[in-house]
């Protein structure tokens, strides 16, 4: 498996100050050694506002791939509870009709390890599977509804890289991903724009929640929308 870290730093420019992103797993989960050494550079954070990188443990849960990956299995495990509705239904049409989910998990089950590493702004999750067959890691996204998932033989920083330069095009991701180094409206330009000096951004947590305080939220503008109206009548 390939390390891009370094391709990843010509591509997009590493925060001057990364957010620190220490601690240790369950010996269970593994992740591979290109991925900590991106998180030495890096740390945690976003790539193009979207793209959500973890850390092996954090103070927000939602950061943390022990807590993330614990999330995954448990919601995982609820929706393949038994659901009396579709139970009589089950045997004519067969398990399968009702249980989409089911060959992911019979397959994660199997796995040596399973880590979610990512996610998307859009509940997208990204994870490391190690095969138990002693085969490479792979990387796995599924999509918000977990209805869909797609495999990539690739390290996570090489699967970082291609996604941000086209080389992969993933279909649980939205086409206005990655970006396409415009400047995303804000309220206040000059808070934010140095932010966005390359075509590809990576923040920090303080420099994420920045540029989504500069953000107009839809109702404002809405109601500035309406204030202007009234004031011309």
């Amino acid at each position: 498996m390939r390390d891009m870290t370094e391709d990843l730093v010509g591509l997009v420019p590493p925060p001057e100050e990364p957010d620190p992103a220490g601690g240790g797993l369950p010996e269970s989960v593994v992740l591979p050694e290109d991925y900590l050494h991106f998180l030495s550079v890096y740390g945690v954070g976003t790539f193009d506002m979207f793209l959500h990188v973890m850390a092996p443990e954090h103070d927000n849960e939602y950061l943390s791939v022990r807590e993330r990956t614990a999330s995954f299995w448990s919601v995982l495990a609820r929706m393949l509870e038994p659901n009396p509705t579709v139970e009589p239904l089950r045997g004519m049409l067969g398990a399968g009709a009702f249980d989409p989910v089911a060959p992911l998990a019979d397959s994660l089950r199997a796995a040596a390890s399973v880590a979610v590493w990512g996610s998307t702004d859009n509940g997208d999750l990204c994870l490391w599977v190690v095969p138990d067959d002693g085969e490479d890691g792979f990387v796995l996204v599924i999509g918000s509804r977990f209805e869909d998932w797609y495999e990539y033989g690739v390290s996570i920083t090489e699967f970082l890289h291609r996604i941000l330069t086209g080389g992969i095009r993933c279909p649980a991701f939205p086409e206005d991903f990655p970006s396409t180094g415009e400047i995303p409206p804000s309220r206040d330009l000059t808070a934010i724009e140095e932010l966005f000096s390359t075509r590809h951004s990576f923040l920090t947590g303080d420099q994420y929640i920045r540029v989504m305080d500069a953000w107009p939220a839809p109702w404002k503008t809405i109601q500035e929308e309406r204030e202007k109206r009234t004031g011309v009548e």
